[in-house]
């Protein structure tokens, strides 16, 4: 059986998402902060659905108002299921996984405009090692940050990861993260120059993501810096730091395993043209 998933379907879910914490977290941190029904206004919301074997859940795929698209499954016979639905949906970012989501890109690429195609390795870190710079100032954003903040994170987003976003879009992305998804930029001398954030999080692992640094001051250890910062964070809650990392960006994938990064997995993040 496949059907679109509901609020009542709220136990069962989480029993699914819990047995499948570290590949499912994305899913798990939408859901647990705005729930399963979807509200169009808010962009972490989006449409879930489940294919069930007898009475038991054994794959969810979520669409997005983002615009991402994020399967999960425990059952190879889910993939005919999503993949019919992802032809039928438009998204632009498919990501999770890759042995999950390599068998649902090939199944729907015919049908779909390839815009970028992103290998990389998910990582973890069960031993800090920190790393401090001097005159290194964080600052904690949110949607009520000012104008020069908010149009830095703007700009990271735009030449980071070539999402394109207004001034009012970027404050309501920071406004609808959660009291667990600190967002924070690095300044130094008064320049903002790096930043990166907690994407999402389950109730042992919170996920580092969006880090970025100007063009101009990279090679300064800045990301390592704002890295490092969250990692502590996030460890003073009792919880374990992961990233996704391309895997062919080897200054980040040095930075990440001097701080006490290693790999877990491989993970794709496929962007379309929707």
């Amino acid at each position: 059986m496949f059907r679109q998933l509901n609020e009542w379907d709220r136990d069962t879910i989480f029993e699914y998402l819990y047995r499948n914490e570290e590949e499912a977290d994305f899913i798990i941190g939408n859901a647990l902060q705005f729930g399963i029904m979807n509200r169009s206004n808010i962009l972490r919301c989006g449409d879930y659905f489940g294919y069930f074997e007898g009475n038991t859940l054994k794959g969810i795929i979520a669409f997005y108002n983002l615009g991402s698209c994020i399967p999960h499954y425990e059952s190879i016979r889910a993939v005919p299921y999503f993949s019919h639905l992802m032809i039928m949906r438009r998204f632009g970012m498919l990501l999770g996984a890759d042995r999950l989501v390599r068998p649902l890109f090939e199944s729907v690429r015919s049908y779909k405009s390839l815009r970028e195609y992103e290998e990389c390795s998910y990582y973890v870190n069960s031993d800090l090692n920190p790393f401090k710079l001097e005159g290194a100032e964080f600052i904690d954003v949110s949607g009520d940050s000012d104008i020069n903040i908010l149009s830095f994170v703007r700009k990271a987003y735009l030449q980071g990861f070539g999402a394109e976003r207004t001034i009012e879009d970027t404050k309501l992305l920071l406004s609808q993260k959660g009291e667990q998804e600190e967002f924070i930029i690095l300044s130094i001398d008064n320049k903002l120059v790096a930043q990166a954030c907690i994407q999402t999080f389950t109730d042992s692992t919170s996920q580092v993501g969006a880090v970025y640094t100007l063009e101009e001051e990279r090679g300064k250890g800045y990301a390592k810096a704002v890295v490092s910062e969250l990692c502590a964070r996030i460890i003073h809650k009792e919880k374990l730091p992961t990233l996704i990392v391309n895997k062919y960006n080897t200054p980040a994938l040095n930075a990440y395993k001097t701080l006490g990064f290693s790999q877990r997995g491989d993970y794709l993040i496929i962007r379309l043209n929707s």
